[in-house]
């Protein structure tokens, strides 16, 4: 168990995020699959959270490297999602860990700033840089579970804002700069920060603009075609733990379309095609469900595979920074 744990990446913690995420989404259909992605979820979070504790030599240096740093929010943003799991059950130990999570958040995001946004390179930025700061939208999110939406709300906005500033820069950093194969599948990650945006205001906000609401669904679906038409690329790779940004993106893209659809509608807003527009959101819940179990099981093959197989992927962790690769094999 000792060396499972050991070799257990950070990006597990995306995978968590998507597994739990992903439990919220298919609720509406069936409680036994949100049961079974939180648990499925929550051992995920355990085995990140076994390796800080035995093996934090390792993780400090992981956090060396700007990715691997900046993938360490999807731990918190997996203790948010997971709050409102345990919240019907024991309210005032999730409201804890909810709270707990967001500001251990806040707190990643001082440091990273003062760690890498002080000694700011192009080539080191990444779409894992949207996780860091957008990511904690995820707060707004979940506040409702615990009456925060007013927190809520605030939090939204600050993401909102910060996504834009970095949805620029993100953007020119691959325009100039190549991306190693390692790295490649964080590119779905684009998918993600716009979708997160929408479903974080409609949490707080108790009477969504229309006009706002439909913008912000129409651009993240045009982002979310702009990553499926990659998408198969990423998938031939052979595996790296950067297959977790193949999780999150799409099942937050699934979630907020159905809450933007179900928001229009009760404002009274006609939406044109709306039999297409049903059957794309059961069609992006299809594609969120079958990514999320897809990494899933490379997870798996990972972990449980002979030493040779598991020992392949781990070496190109470190590629934001290549004179850091050593360190993270």
């Amino acid at each position: 168990m000792r060396e499972l744990i050991k070799k257990v990446p950070i990006p597990t913690a995306g995978l968590a995020l998507g597994l739990a995420a992903l439990g919220n989404l298919l609720a509406p259909h069936a409680e036994a699959a949100r049961v079974l992605c939180g648990t499925l979820s929550a051992c995920m979070a355990l085995l990140v959270m076994a390796k800080v504790v035995l093996f934090p030599q390792m993780i400090r240096e992981d956090f060396k490297n700007s990715i691997l740093a900046s993938v360490s929010a999807t731990f918190f943003m997996t203790l948010m999602q997971l709050a409102g799991y345990l919240a019907p059950v024991a309210y005032v130990p999730a409201f804890m860990l909810w709270g707990a999570a967001v500001l251990a958040h806040f707190t990643l995001m001082i440091w990273f700033s003062a760690t890498y946004i002080r000694r700011f390179q192009l080539k080191e930025v990444f779409p894992t840089y949207f996780i860091c700061y957008v990511g904690i939208i995820v707060a707004s999110v979940t506040s409702p579970n615990f009456g925060m939406e007013a927190l809520g709300t605030g939090i939204f906005w600050f993401g909102f804002v910060a996504y834009l500033v970095l949805l620029a820069v993100v953007t020119v950093r691959y325009l100039k700069h190549e991306i190693p194969e390692a790295a490649r599948p964080l590119f779905c990650i684009y998918a993600a920060p716009m979708s997160l945006s929408l479903a974080g205001y409609l949490a707080v906000t108790p009477n969504p603009h229309p006009a706002f609401t439909a913008v912000l669904a129409i651009l993240a679906q045009l982002l979310l075609a702009m990553v499926l038409v990659r998408l198969p690329k990423f998938m031939a790779l052979k595996f790296y733990p950067s297959f977790a940004a193949m999780t999150f993106p799409f099942v937050i893209s699934a979630t907020a379309l159905g809450k933007a659809v179900d928001a229009l509608v009760a404002a009274g807003f006609s939406i044109p095609l709306s039999p297409v527009v049903d059957v794309l959101v059961l069609a992006e819940t299809a594609l969120a469900t079958f990514m999320v179990f897809y990494v899933f099981t490379h997870y798996l093959k990972f972990f449980f595979g002979t030493p040779k197989q598991a020992k392949a992927p781990q070496a190109p962790l470190a590629v934001a920074n290549p004179e850091l690769e050593g360190a993270a094999k």
